[in-house]
């Protein structure tokens, strides 16, 4: 595995083709075909996979570039000063940019995490045993807060649940935002949701990410909702529906208040709907159509394994070669010698020892010496 611009570029490229893709998928979401909120997670997922993998396997293919690459490459390889022995060019000063950047925004989140945990420990929290979708008791911790606009669970080994101050639930909503940010945990969203905080400080400069992150954050939400319709009954979707509605009016009167948490509502009013007329659908999704997973992950996949490179001709070479139009006169004359004689137009261009050195000498004409005399 290698890494270089090439191998950056092509990941970027790629990750683009897997944005537009998913984008495509949760476009059709609201059309009548079968794509399960599982599948986007897993298109997802290569996503974040190709981000973190950033490299060029052995297996690649290769594709020139002589137009797109080449301007690029002066531009990173352009020398701005020497320290010692040293050369600083544009590349290596961007790549300064963004490590300085991304310590800084590893940093940031550290502070963040600790700050978030300190408060959680300094704050009254509510147990509550509940029978989750598995019809196990488990108990769970809350937390009311002003820190959030929606409930929301934090946490990857010891979870809680975090109440906004400004909202009142009964038992049975209660149950429907456990069931829902439980299942977040047993899903392993909590985890994910952390990973895309830390790939952040990475890539904080790759605007892709963010545009990805509001993506994973939909489809997570999907997929909850799915896994809870295969144990509600129809009256149980309209009542989770209803605690849907209820927690995003009471949320659309309030500030926004970031945290990195999977939440039972974001501010996504499309997203909103989206899941209100799914769930409504009292139908969960199961399978996707077997032929559109396997073109999906050909193309996800497949686009892996190509990588750009810059396409430069050797000056040298070109200034002892010229190109022959397809309109031009050519032709070739055979010596006694067995060499060959070059004629463009009537005009001798040189000689050669074997016309396969010539590209596309195969397809002149050979004239003999005396037939030319």
């Amino acid at each position: 595995m290698i890494l270089s611009y090439s191998s950056i570029i092509a990941s970027l490229i790629q990750c683009l083709l897997i944005l537009v893709l998913v984008q495509l998928l949760l476009k059709y979401e609201t059309k009548k075909i079968v794509i399960t909120p599982q599948f986007l997670y897993v298109i997802g997922i290569l996503f974040f996979i190709r981000l973190i993998i950033p490299v060029e396997f052995g297996l690649s293919i290769t594709i020139p570039s002589a137009k797109l690459l080449p301007p690029i490459y002066n531009v990173l390889n352009i020398q701005l000063m020497t320290l010692n022995t040293i050369i600083i060019t544009v590349g290596k000063l961007l790549i300064s940019i963004f490590l300085i950047g991304a310590f800084c925004k590893l940093m940031l989140l550290i502070k963040k995490s600790i700050l978030l945990s300190h408060y959680i420990n300094s704050k009254k929290v509510t147990k509550k045993e509940i029978i989750n979708s598995n019809d196990k008791k488990v108990i769970v911790r809350y937390i009311k807060t002003p820190k959030v606009d929606s409930p929301s669970i934090y946490g990857i080994k010891r979870p809680v649940i975090f109440l906004p101050n400004n909202m009142a639930f009964t038992d049975k909503e209660l149950q429907y935002i456990t069931l829902h940010e439980l299942t977040h945990y047993y899903k392993g969203d909590t985890l994910l949701t952390f990973l895309l905080e830390l790939i952040t400080c990475i890539y904080w400069w790759n605007p892709l990410l963010f545009v990805f992150k509001n993506q994973m954050n939909k489809i997570i939400e999907l997929r909850v909702d799915n896994e809870l319709l295969k144990s509600f009954t129809p009256t149980q979707c309209i009542e989770y529906v209803e605690c849907l509605l209820k927690v995003k009016k009471i949320q659309s009167q309030t500030t926004e208040k970031n945290l990195a948490a999977p939440s039972l509502v974001n501010r996504h009013q499309s997203t909103f709907e989206l899941r209100s007329k799914k769930i409504l659908n009292f139908k969960p999704l199961r399978n996707t159509n077997r032929v559109l997973v396997i073109v999906i992950l050909l193309l996800s996949l497949g686009s892996m394994f190509f990588v750009i490179e810059p396409y430069y001709s050797n000056p040298s070479v070109e200034n002892t070669t010229f190109e022959v139009d397809k309109q031009e006169e050519a032709f070739f004359i055979k010596h006694d010698d067995h060499t060959f004689s070059l004629y463009i137009n009537g005009e001798d261009k040189g000689q050669l020892d074997n016309i396969d050195e010539f590209p596309g000498g195969d397809k002149l004409l050979i004239y003999e010496e005396d037939e030319v005399k």
